[in-house]
């Protein structure tokens, strides 16, 4: 499930994540610095399938959403590998580029991750339907929206993307505060299902920082 923003003003840019989850999903309650790939780097975690749903590192600032560019049809039962372990396997390569020619995303459930290059810095947004992977360069872009499709609509999609274009001078309380308000609530969908937690990086010439309030 899940919303992201991506928003960039000269040097400074700010990603925050809304998680869309079980409510039951186990998780960490901290960001910790592991180690995969021979690369550092640091998130939140999965307790489930030890993978994550946001990270940062030397070389990447990332993150996954559940679905693809549309809504999937079906899901099976069952994938080979959990998507938030996907995720972290863009540190095995030097590039997006080597990520999207190298990487065998064959029965992966669908995805949506967004990828910012720290040392290009380039921009993606990365769509895979089981069949297809779709490349969007959004290095342009100085405001970047994606919700799950699995959960939400174009009507609905287009409606957040609204809120935050029409927002000027964001800063990263702002974007945290709108975050906040979009939240889905135990309830809305579901009873076992909520944003269960908000994470945000933040990063300029001088640092890079990440935090994540724990809502379940």
């Amino acid at each position: 499930m899940c919303i992201i923003s991506f928003y960039k003003k000269g040097n400074e840019f700010i990603l925050t994540h809304n998680r869309d989850e079980e409510i039951g999903r186990q998780t960490s309650y901290e960001i910790v610095e592991q180690i995969k790939f021979d690369k550092i780097y640091y998130s939140p975690i999965d307790k489930r399938a030890n993978g994550t749903w946001i990270f940062y590192s030397d070389e990447y600032v990332a993150c996954i959403l559940n679905g693809g560019e549309s809504k999937p049809f079906f899901l099976k039962n069952k994938y080979k590998e959990s998507r938030g372990i996907i995720l972290l396997h863009l540190l095995k390569y030097n590039s997006v580029l080597e990520f999207t020619k190298n990487e065998n995303f064959k029965e992966i459930a669908p995805f949506t991750i967004f990828i910012f290059e720290r040392i290009t810095k380039n921009t993606y947004l990365l769509h895979w339907n089981e069949k297809d992977l779709i490349i969007k360069d959004m290095t342009n872009k100085d405001i970047v929206t994606w919700c799950s499709s699995t959960i939400y609509s174009d009507k609905s999609r287009n409606r957040i993307a609204n809120i935050f274009n029409k927002n000027n001078n964001l800063n990263p309380n702002h974007i945290q505060s709108l975050h906040y308000k979009l939240k889905m609530e135990r309830g809305d969908l579901f009873d076992d299902l909520a944003t269960t937690s908000i994470s945000q990086i933040i990063m300029n010439n001088l640092r890079i920082d990440m935090k994540s309030c724990q809502l379940f």
